[in-house]
């Protein structure tokens, strides 16, 4: 065929200069498409963020929120030992997270941005200029200032490479801090002032005033005391000036629901259109898309598969139970009869999704399973965690819970209410002996999987069985978090009420409305009574976890009295108001633990805790313990990074059934000379050169930060 074609064609230089038109070339770069086609490149970025298991390990381990779960694959980012160094070693598994993974990524993308920033005269003309021009100042603004906040120096490379370079150096905060600033400046000048829910995957100008916010607090804080003592009253003043602009773009949402748990199916949920984002990363469930999963449906679960009539599911999620809610501080943390945000973001119930024709035997009679709870899509309890503090006094004895770590086996002690049949499985934060005292704990300090998981990233809309990731939107940004920034800021500035009051619409917000029901319950494992893909995956049409109700009443009490409970519904919850006089319990008692006196101190621990509250695992939290330096004192709160002893909330080294809890090997190494940054990855000191040479031994370690 080749040779017939060959034959009916001349061999004339037309045909023998055809230009393939499949492929680019960096010639693309110097058309405006070619720019545009990269500055949308850049987008993938945010994306990477949720995409692995990087992410909670450079933010949410190591602080008082999480410890390590169930799975110990990167317990040394949680307990700072010696394997946390320029080369993370040794692996515990595959899923060790190396030290390069962001510092490589952040970079690829800054060459990037510096590509089409070299070429701005090629966009002349070009409607979208602005705009092209713009994301690359804000991806370059926004990856410089997290490798800052995680590494402290790091490289300034602000060349578009044209060939392979390997003299590099590091340059100072100071310098870095004054890169991301002009930088984010210049993108706020640029891109468009769009708070619409069409840009909500965008980076538009209040995405760039909210990290010019940040960026303006960072340099002011104690991280950087050594040198910013000179831009720290103007850094105050234009964080607040540029939080209050993102207030006023991104109002919050009235019903702190419909920031994670109102989520019913992709883009159109309000959790992924409300006027609060700031900047969220796009992800698609579509095969023919560049599929951009996002790994936070799976990193927070708890074990539940082995439960007593349950199963893994799509609604409970796959539970990798990489990450422990904190039992000292979570539980401990909340005004939980009056702050709707922990039932809100916590779950505390399971639904029986894998009743069989097994037997039960319920109060002394035997039923057939199916027959007591004739249905498996969250119809009935399952299983549950009582949060049971004796500031509320409901006591739930040996008896009645199940004590085992791994439970298997039932009680059937309390009954719903709901449904008027007993639970299954209760799991309880106190347990009491007959005579009325604490014996021990179900949320235990060591590597178990019993604990009320976060649920804000669960996604009961997934298209497969077993899926690690989901496809929710990633949430970079919120405007929530401006009120922090604008409240510090004052704090800092001195005028510590009005930072305090700065704070009272989220906690308007968190309480509870009258007629509210306290103990209704949603997350986005209820999206899975929508599923369209639901149909097609065998053996999960009909098994839901997600049940519809939390521990609240049995929790806080009244579980057994219909009027306690409708009375408390109708009314609304009053969280106190917050001054410098009048700092609610549960703060109090954790300044007094971490030992804070001062005006100051004490607002900033009040500050620190209420942002838990309200961001509690939204991927902040190592970043503010470390700039404010405040990070050695609540790891006092994670106890597998404290000490070498595990101490559980009754102040036990030992579980209920008297056994010690296994000792945690490389708890208490947290050094204030060291962990405050990061280990720079052995990779690049391997791989520059000074004046034309390898870096000699003594040269990698003036570059490497101390400690490592």
């Amino acid at each position: 065929m080749v040779a017939a074609l060959l034959g009916t064609a001349s061999c004339t230089d037309k045909f023998l200069d055809e230009v393939q038109r499949t492929s680019r070339s960096t010639q693309w770069l110097d058309t405006p498409e070619g720019l545009a086609s990269m500055a949308n490149s850049l987008y993938l970025a945010y994306n990477y963020f949720f995409q692995n298991e990087s992410h909670y390990c450079y933010t949410n381990y190591g602080t008082d929120e999480f410890m390590v779960a169930g799975d110990n694959s990167n317990g040394m980012w949680n307990d700072y030992d010696a394997r946390l160094g320029s080369v993370v070693q040794p692996r515990v598994n595959s899923n060790t997270q190396a030290i390069t993974t962001f510092w490589n990524e952040l970079y690829k993308y800054i060459a990037r941005c510096n590509i089409i920033i070299a070429n701005e005269a090629a966009l002349d003309g070009y409607a979208q200029k602005n705009t092209v021009l713009g994301e690359a100042y804000f991806c370059r603004g926004f990856c410089f200032l997290f490798l800052t906040m995680q590494f402290g120096d790091i490289p300034l490379v602000l060349e578009a490479a044209e060939e392979p370079s390997r003299e590099y150096t590091r340059d100072s905060q100071q310098d870095v801090y004054a890169q991301v600033i002009s930088d984010l400046e210049a993108a706020h000048s640029l891109l468009p002032a769009d708070a619409s829910l069409a840009t909500k995957n965008k980076v538009t100008k209040y995405a760039a005033a909210h990290y010019l916010a940040q960026a303006h607090l960072w340099r002011a804080s104690e991280i950087n005391s050594a040198w910013n003592t000179s831009f720290q009253a103007a850094d105050l003043a234009a964080t607040i000036q540029y939080a209050d602009e993102v207030i006023a773009a991104h109002p919050l949402v009235k019903e702190y629901n419909d920031l994670f748990g109102n989520f019913t199916t992709y883009d159109t949920s309000i959790t992924e259109t409300n006027s609060e984002i700031v900047l969220s990363a796009g992800n698609s469930d579509a095969e023919t898309t560049y599929r951009k999963g996002n790994w936070g449906l799976a990193l927070f679960t708890a074990w539940y598969q082995s439960f007593p009539l349950m199963k893994r599911d799509l609604a409970g999620a796959r539970e990798y139970q990489r990450l422990k809610t904190t039992p000292k501080y979570a539980y401990y943390l909340y005004d939980l009869k009056n702050d709707s945000r922990f039932w809100k973001s916590f779950k505390t119930t399971y639904a029986v999704n894998n009743a069989g024709t097994g037997k039960i035997t319920v109060q002394g009679k035997e039923y057939a399973a199916n027959a007591y709870f004739p249905s498996n899509d969250g119809e009935y309890l399952s299983s549950m965690y009582i949060i049971n503090r004796d500031d509320y006094g409901q006591k739930y004895f040996k008896n009645e819970v199940n004590v085992a770590k791994a439970p298997s086996s039932s009680s059937y002690t309390r009954l719903d209410y709901r449904t008027g049949k007993y639970i299954p499985n209760i799991m309880a934060l106190l347990i009491y002996d007959d005579g009325g005292n604490v014996i021990g704990t179900s949320m235990t300090p060591d590597y178990n999987t019993l604990l009320a998981p976060l649920n804000k990233y669960l996604d009961g809309a997934v298209n497969a069985n077993n899926r690690g990731d989901g496809f929710r939107d990633g949430l970079l940004a919120r405007s929530a978090e401006d009120y922090f920034f604008k409240a510090e800021a004052q704090i800092r500035q001195g005028n510590v009420d009005a930072g305090l009051a700065t704070l009272k619409p989220l906690r308007d917000r968190a309480q509870f409305k009258a007629g509210e029901k306290r103990d209704a319950y949603v997350d986005g494992g209820n999206a899975y009574h929508n599923n369209a893909y639901k149909s097609s995956l065998k053996g999960f049409e009909a098994n839901c976890a997600f049940y519809p109700m939390n521990s609240y009443y049995y929790s806080i009490g009244g579980w057994d009295d219909a009027a306690v409970r409708a009375a408390t519904d109708a009314t609304a919850s009053v969280l106190p108001v917050v001054t410098s006089a009048n700092y609610p319990k549960e703060d109090q008692a954790i300044m007094n633990q971490l030992g804070y006196s001062s005006e100051f101190d004490k607002a900033m621990c009040y500050l620190l805790n209420e942002k838990s509250r309200e961001m509690y695992g939204e991927y902040h939290r190592w970043m503010d313990l470390a700039r404010t330096k405040t990070l050695e004192k609540r790891l006092y709160y994670n106890d597998q990074a404290y000490s070498t002893t595990l101490v559980d909330v009754t102040g036990s080294t030992k579980d209920i059934t008297g056994t010690t809890y296994a000792a945690s090997a490389n708890g208490g190494s947290f050094k204030a000379s060291q962990h405050y940054l990061r280990p720079i990855p052995q990779d690049f000191l391997d791989n520059i050169y000074k004046d034309g040479k390898p870096l000699t031994a003594d040269e990698k370690q003036a570059l490497q930060n101390p400690g490592y």
